[in-house]
C-alpha cells in the first residue's frame, strides 16, 4: 500500500469519528434529557403522575397536587459515553472512543405569594441540549507522499473538527387546583441557544529542492438565539388513576445573530502544482438568524397498584418545514474571483415518543424504580453535513434513534429524600464510510456505497437529595418579604 493512500486515510479518520460520535448530541431528539429525581429513574414517562419538581417541565399542573414539593438543592449526575465502530476503515480494524464526567441537572424550587391563595409557583433552570465535541489529528511523514513532487518530501497535516451546542431554559411555573380532582398550570420559559461548528485543515509540503506548498482551510459558524415558549398542563385525579395532558408551543423569537468565517489559502509550486494559488477570506458577523421548534402534545397516565405505581406517557411533536437558520452574504475569492455562498438550514419530521415506568413500593422508606422510553430522531433523510463543505448545510444531522432505560432506589429519610440510580441510553448507527482503507494498491479509497456500523452508549449515575425542611426557611423569608 502506498504512503500517500495511508496518509489520506489518517487525515480522513478524524472526519469519520466526527460524523459518527453522538457525544451527548440531542439535535433532532426531544426526550434525551430527564428532569427531577424520580422522573430521571422513570425515563421521563411521568406526564400523568410526576411527583417531584420535574413537574415544572413535564406537567406544571401537578405542582398544586404534590403534597411536599421539596426544594431541589443538589443533583449530581455523572456520565460515561462510549462509541465502538466496527470495521471503521474497511480493513477489519475497529475504532473506539469514551469519556467520563459530570453533567448539569435541574435546579428548581417552589414559592408562594400570600395574596394569591391556593396558587402555586415554582422557578426552574434546566438544560435542554448540551454537546461539546472537538477532534484533532496531526502528523508528519518524510516519504514520497505526493506523486507530482519528485523524490521524497516532508509532508505534514493537521485536522480539527468541532461541534458545540447548548440550550438552556429559564422560567417560572404556575398551578391552580380548580377542585379536588382537577388542576391547571402553565410554565413560561426563556430559551437561550448557542451553537457552532468548525473545520480546520492545514497541509504543508517541503520538496527535496526546498520548495514549499501550503494549503489552509478554516471554515466555521456560530449563532446565539433567544426565544420564548410556553407549556400548559392539565392534571386530573380519578380514583386509582392520575391523568395528564400538556401542550408545548413553538418558540417565539426575541433576538438572535450569527457569525460566519471562511478562509481558504493555497500556495503551490510553479510548474509542478496542478491547482492555481488561491486566497479567499471572509468574516461576517451580526447575521440575522431564525430558529424554529415544533408544537408538542403530551398525554400521561399513572395507575396505582396498592402503594406501587405504573406510569405511561406519550408525546407527539409536529414537523418543521425546511427553513434557513442563517445565510452568509455571497463573497468573491480575492485571488480567482470565484463566488462563495453558504446557507445553514434545518428541517424536522413529525415523531411520537412513548415510555413506561414502574414504581415498586418496598417499605415505608424505600421504593424501587425501573423504566424504558423511546427517543426517535426527527432529522430527515439526505441531510448535508457541515464537514462536507457544501454551499448548504443542515444544523441537525444525527438520524439514529435512542432508547432509554432507567432504574434505582428512592430513600425517604427524615429531613431528606435521597435518590440513587443508573440510566442507560443506546443507539445503533449506520453511516456512509467517507473512505475505505485499501487492502491492495488498486483499491478505491472513496466508495459511496460503503457503510460503517457503530454502537453508542451513555451511562448516567444519578445521586441527588432534596430537603423538605428548607421550605420552613423559605416560608419565613417570604413572610419577611411580604409575600
Amino acid at each position: 500500500m502506498k504512503i500517500k493512500k495511508f496518509f489520506i486515510v489518517c487525515i480522513t479518520a478524524g472526519v469519520v469519528l466526527f460524523l459518527s460520535i453522538p457525544n451527548n448530541a440531542q439535535d433532532g431528539h426531544y426526550w434525551t434529557q430527564q428532569y427531577g429525581t424520580r422522573s430521571m429513574l422513570l425515563s421521563g414517562s411521568v406526564i400523568g403522575g410526576v411527583n417531584d419538581l420535574g413537574a415544572v417541565y413535564y406537567n406544571p399542573a401537578r405542582l398544586s397536587q404534590i403534597k411536599n414539593p421539596a426544594f431541589l438543592l443538589s443533583a449530581d449526575v455523572y456520565e460515561w459515553n462510549n462509541l465502538k465502530i466496527e470495521d471503521a476503515f474497511g480493513n477489519n480494524k475497529n475504532a473506539s472512543k469514551s469519556d467520563f464526567g459530570g453533567v448539569p441537572s435541574l435546579a428548581a424550587g417552589t414559592f408562594k405569594i400570600s395574596f394569591l391563595e391556593n396558587h402555586h409557583f415554582a422557578w426552574a433552570i434546566l438544560l435542554r441540549q448540551n454537546q461539546d465535541l472537538t477532534l484533532s489529528y496531526k502528523d508528519e511523514v518524510h516519504d514520497d507522499v505526493i506523486e507530482n513532487f519528485p523524490g521524497e518530501e516532508y509532508f505534514g497535516a493537521e485536522l480539527t473538527q468541532s461541534s458545540k451546542g447548548k440550550e438552556e431554559w429559564m422560567g417560572f411555573s404556575w398551578a391552580y387546583p380548580v377542585n379536588d380532582k382537577l388542576s391547571i398550570g402553565a410554565s413560561g420559559y426563556l430559551s437561550v441557544i448557542n451553537q457552532g461548528k468548525g473545520n480546520i485543515i492545514n497541509l504543508q509540503a517541503l520538496t527535496e529542492s526546498s520548495q514549499v506548498a501550503i494549503y489552509r482551510l478554516n471554515k466555521n459558524f456560530s449563532f446565539t438565539h433567544y426565544n420564548l415558549l410556553w407549556k400548559a398542563g392539565l392534571s386530573y385525579q380519578a380514583g386509582k388513576m392520575l391523568l395528564g395532558l400538556t401542550i408545548l408551543t413553538p418558540s417565539i423569537k426575541l433576538k438572535g445573530n450569527g457569525n460566519y468565517q471562511n478562509e481558504l489559502f493555497f500556495s503551490g509550486i510553479e510548474g509542478i502544482s496542478e491547482n492555481p494559488d488561491a486566497y479567499t477570506t471572509s468574516y461576517q458577523d451580526k447575521l440575522d438568524t431564525k430558529y424554529r421548534s415544533p408544537w408538542s402534545i403530551g398525554a400521561g397516565l399513572t395507575y396505582f397498584v396498592g402503594k406501587s405505581k405504573i406510569h405511561f406517557s406519550s408525546e407527539w411533536f409536529s414537523s418543521v418545514s425546511k427553513y434557513t437558520i442563517m445565510e452568509a452574504a455571497s463573497h468573491l475569492g480575492q485571488s480567482a474571483g470565484d463566488t462563495n455562498v453558504f446557507k445553514l438550514v434545518d428541517e424536522f419530521k413529525s415523531v411520537i415518543n412513548a415510555g413506561v415506568g414502574i414504581e415498586i413500593y418496598l417499605t415505608n422508606n424505600i421504593s424501587f424504580y425501573t423504566s424504558f422510553s423511546t427517543d426517535f430522531s426527527a432529522v430527515t433523510d439526505n441531510v448535508a453535513r457541515f464537514v462536507e463543505n457544501e454551499a448548504e448545510a443542515y444544523n441537525s444531522i444525527f438520524k439514529s434513534n435512542f432508547y432509554h432505560y432507567g432504574g434505582g432506589f428512592v430513600l425517604d429519610l427524615k429531613g431528606a429524600d435521597v435518590t440513587l440510580g443508573l440510566t442507560y441510553t443506546g443507539a445503533n448507527l449506520t453511516l456512509p464510510r467517507p473512505f475505505t482503507f485499501p487492502e491492495d494498491s488498486d483499491d478505491d479509497i472513496f466508495d459511496p456505497y460503503e457503510l460503517l456500523h457503530a454502537k453508542w452508549s451513555r451511562w448516567r449515575i444519578v445521586f441527588s437529595f432534596s430537603l423538605p425542611f428548607l421550605k420552613d426557611f423559605q416560608k419565613k423569608a417570604e413572610e419577611k418579604l411580604g409575600f
